[in-house]
């Protein structure tokens, strides 16, 4: 009986080792509402060269926000409220399964040395920082799965209403070819810009 434990604990390890994650687990917050309110966002980085700014981009690379950020710091508290407007952004996806989202909205972090100080990212100053995790916003709640070929993965979005952290997780479970791809909303609003490897650019 003794072994039987230990071999289903190691199980339990290997399979949690083979996950990768950008961030952290939780549960999503009410961000709904007025007045507005704090929301304790940090964002998280090597030490920032001088003249650098932090952004959220669109998908399609469009800067929609950005602040500046002290030369060495390794962290920033955005806020929350900068951005709510922009849900008015927010659209319906069509997934290649055919089926429609209800209106999203993903918008990346990322970081540039403005080495001409002309107050926008231009070709060669965006600096090698990345998170799969998004600030996402979703009019209602979505839950919706679908598959892509190259690589074979499944992909699952779990979202909260309103504006949340969407975090990602991407594993491949032993003896599968295909890859499980989440995206799900959580409380936890740390995110981690780090630089690209082959693990964490999947």
């Amino acid at each position: 009986m003794k072994r039987l434990s230990i071999k289903a604990l190691l199980g339990g390890i290997v399979l949690t080792s083979a996950l990768v994650s950008c961030g952290q687990n939780g549960s999503a917050p009410d961000l709904g509402g007025l007045p507005p309110l704090a929301t304790g966002i940090t964002v998280r980085f090597d030490a920032a060269p001088a003249n650098t700014y932090l952004t959220l981009s669109t998908e399609g690379g469009e800067v929609v926000y950005q602040k500046a950020v002290s030369e060495g710091a390794m962290s920033f508290a955005p806020d929350l409220n900068d951005w709510r407007s922009l849900s008015s952004r927010a659209a319906p996806i069509k997934l290649n399964t055919g089926v429609t989202t209800e209106p999203l909205l993903f918008l990346k972090w990322g970081m540039f040395q403005d080495k001409n100080t002309n107050g926008k990212p231009d070709e060669g100053e965006w600096l090698d920082r990345m998170t799969h995790d998004r600030v996402a916003y979703a009019e209602k709640a979505v839950k919706v799965e679908f598959d892509t070929e190259t690589p074979a993965m499944h992909h699952v979005w779990t979202l909260n209403q309103g504006w949340t952290r969407a975090e990602h997780y991407v594993y491949r479970p032993l003896g599968s070819s295909t890859f499980q791809r989440l995206s799900r909303s959580t409380a936890a609003w740390d995110f981690w810009l780090h630089t690209a490897t082959p693990v964490t650019s999947m």
